[in-house]
């Protein structure tokens, strides 16, 4: 095995690893910080790590007019509608079920690149996606019917907006990928998003009170290694090791979820909810699968109509 390959195949385990562990420290975190206001917290300060790296690698990057606004856009929806949704819902519902939940993002951005791109679904595809869905009923089902509540309801389906305005956000952001350097789009994005947050997070004011160690050392977690860190060495290993063998790895997430919500939170485990997410792995690997096996050609095209 190649050193490169070595090398990539350790950034994208720990990838997974401290990604798989962010919704357990989310909560933690959420026990003393409201929602928007930890979402604004984590990419302040991701940002100005980010801002002095990108000083250092003396980027002079000029957006044309166009891009500037997807740029804005992408901030919006990738920063500030994704981590409203997400940390709101993780009031709701347990960490492992978020988890499991978000596990549907690639669902979702099938059937979006379907209806807006005219993408065209296979038979193999199709089923991953109804199997998925089906899955996300059990997840949902389950935690409904051990705590039944309407937050139960709110969280579930304020997670799974978290997932669509992901698959959104990763269909918006794919004309600007290879365009303009990672670390740009990863700041200016951050930087747009936390504008967009500072109202929210101002509504939250009656709420704020002093945070604890332990919750400024998950808040400095999520901004450093989950926000930062982490992209860089995802796409690193994206770069060396193909998207399908590195898909196969961000698969294993939920489960680093479940065991961490587990080990840190003390949450419980339940056959259905364990059945929902293995079923809903068990259709996105379908429809990997049927992704890694499309011609080449009709990749590129797509990636023209997306432009």
């Amino acid at each position: 095995m190649k050193i490169k390959t070595i090398s990539a195949t350790i950034a994208i385990l720990a990838t997974v690893l401290f990604w798989g562990i962010s919704a357990s420290s989310n909560k933690i975190v959420l026990r003393e910080v409201p929602p928007a206001t930890l979402a604004l917290l984590r990419f302040l300060i991701a940002s100005f790590f980010l801002a002095i790296i990108n000083k250092k690698m003396k980027h002079n990057i000029t957006f044309n007019p166009q891009d500037k606004k997807r740029l804005v856009l992408c901030g919006v929806i990738g920063v500030s509608v994704y981590f409203i949704f997400e940390n709101y819902g993780l009031r709701f519902i347990s960490a492992s079920n978020a988890t499991i939940l978000l596990a549907s993002i690639p669902l979702f951005t099938v059937a979006i690149e379907a209806i807006v791109y005219k993408k065209p679904i296979g038979l193999k595809k199709m089923m991953g996606v109804f199997l998925s869905l089906i899955g996300v009923v059990l997840v949902i089902g389950n935690s409904i019917s051990i705590n039944t509540n309407l937050q139960e309801i709110v969280g579930s389906f304020l997670i799974i907006g978290a997932a669509l305005s992901w698959a959104v956000y990763s269909i918006l952001n794919k004309p600007l990928e290879g365009k303009y350097p990672t670390i740009i789009l990863t700041l200016k994005q951050g930087i747009y998003g936390a504008m967009f947050l500072v109202p929210f997070a101002i509504v939250e004011y009656r709420e704020w009170q002093a945070i604890s160690l332990i919750s400024w050392i998950n808040i400095l977690y999520l901004a450093l290694f989950c926000s930062a860190i982490c992209y860089f060495l995802y796409l690193y290993a994206l770069k060396h090791l193909g998207a399908s063998q590195t898909n196969v790895y961000i698969n294993l997430m939920p489960f680093i979820g479940v065991i961490a919500a587990y080990l840190l939170l003390g949450e419980r485990l339940y056959f259905l909810q364990l059945l929902g997410g293995l079923i809903i792995l068990s259709g996105i690997l379908i429809v990997n699968k049927s992704e890694a096996k499309e011609p080449m050609a009709v990749k590129v095209e797509m990636v023209k109509d997306v432009k």
